[in-house]
């Protein structure tokens, strides 16, 4: 990377750092350093009085963390491995089925509390019917390589269903949207997070651990209000921790397409439940935030894709992880920094939410900007490796072709 591209990149990273930190100093200040203790003070009443979610959660860890070894010995017995490909990281024969232990203990865990809950049952379903279509044409994709049309068209459909039950934004920040706009901008939404979620699944542990991070600050947000989503929220938390027993490096299964489109429409329909009107205020602020790497990641490949008159839904090795690699970086040290950089994401979610002023917009908004500069900094720097690697190339073929 050339120092004119480069120092801008960091000039701005240290202004949008600093201002943040200006911000944060302020509402400590202001606060007396308890925001994350009221903040959590709620939380922690909810899951202590809710014995019930106990069970639920545990019977969900359970069911998935006794599925994953059956479904390793059965992948094993019929040769039921993840491709290697040039676009792949991993090496060896790695059973992709890890999503059917999640998805049977989530399904079970949250069946068994909206039964328990009878109002609940209506608000449930439509989730469940559109999360289990993702699903199951997930699983025939890892199998039989589906068409991007038609994976696209099923993407849409599940999206549809949601958004004609009636779940949909209905604000932006104090505005409220027209029905047909709502509408609309939830459709794309669902559609983008669940193809986002599904190209960040490129190392052991990583769209897992995204998502575990990110569905466990939604329950916390949804246990100031009570409501259903919270409960939901942490038994798919449960579920996801019982298959990372497995997927953690070296993996000893992968969730497969099936699994990562899931848990991307989960984490879109999330936000759609109802909470506090501190929630519905910020809510678009704060789900960017959470769900900020894949989203932008997914955001860089469609214009990567674009740009080169590709196709969208073509597959390539320009994802962060794959520019980490070119770096340098291993495995487990990308899984470390992103899932560090989530947690970062999810507290400065914390802070917002336990304060009701344009701070928490403006803390937000600067967060959201460092993760930009953070995959423009790393675009640079892999462009740049890239460039050096083809240089040397270029010099070393000469330098063979004089010595013949």
């Amino acid at each position: 990377m050339s120092r004119r591209e480069f120092l801008p990149s960091c000039a701005a990273a240290v202004v949008i750092f600093r201002r943040s930190a200006v911000e944060l100093s302020c509402i400590a200040r202001y606060d007396g350093g308890g925001i994350l203790k009221r903040f959590f003070s709620q939380f922690s009443d909810y899951i202590f009085s809710n014995g019930f979610l106990w069970i639920c959660c545990l019977a969900s860890f359970l069911i998935c963390a006794v599925l994953i070894p059956v479904i390793i010995s059965v992948c094993r017995r019929r040769q039921w491995y993840d491709t290697v490909d040039e676009r792949k990281v991993h090496t060896g024969q790695i059973p992709r089925l890890g999503g059917v232990g999640f998805v049977a203990g989530f399904t079970a865990g949250g069946l068994l509390y909206v039964l328990a809950d009878k109002t609940s049952v209506a608000v449930f379903m439509p989730f469940i019917y559109s999360g289990i279509i993702i699903f199951i044409f997930g699983v025939i994709d890892d199998f039989r390589n589906l068409k991007a049309v038609l994976k696209l068209a099923v993407q849409c459909l599940a999206a549809f269903i949601i958004v004609m039950n009636g779940n949909y934004f209905r604000n932006l920040f104090s505005l409220e949207l027209p029905a047909a706009v709502g509408q609309a901008v939830t459709f794309f939404w669902i559609v983008g997070i669940i193809n986002a979620y599904n190209l960040i699944d490129g190392i052991d542990g990583l769209c897992g651990g995204l998502a575990l991070l990110a569905v466990f600050t939604y329950g916390v947000i949804f246990s100031q209000s009570g409501n259903i989503g919270a409960a939901l929220c942490f038994i798919l938390v449960a579920a996801i921790a019982g298959f990372l027993l497995y997927n953690r490096p070296q993996a000893s299964i992968f969730m497969g397409d099936g699994g990562s489109q899931f848990l991307g429409f989960m984490i879109a329909v999330l936000p759609l439940f109802q909470a506090t009107q501190n929630f519905e205020e910020k809510k678009v602020l704060v789900v960017i935030n959470l769900v900020a790497i894949p989203l932008v990641d997914v955001i860089a490949a469609v214009w990567r894709r674009i740009r080169d008159h590709r196709g969208i839904m073509s597959p390539d090795r320009c994802h962060l992880h794959h520019k980490l690699m070119n770096l340098g970086f291993s495995r487990v040290q990308i899984l470390v920094l992103l899932l560090c950089i989530q947690t970062l994401l999810c507290i400065s979610v914390g802070i917002a939410m336990s304060i009701k002023t344009y701070a928490a917009e403006i803390l937000l908004s600067c967060v959201f900007a460092a993760v930009l500069v953070f995959f423009s900094a790393i675009h640079f720097l892999n462009r740049s490796r890239v460039q050096a690697m083809s240089q040397a190339e270029i010099r070393g073929t000469g330098t063979a072709s004089d010595q013949r």
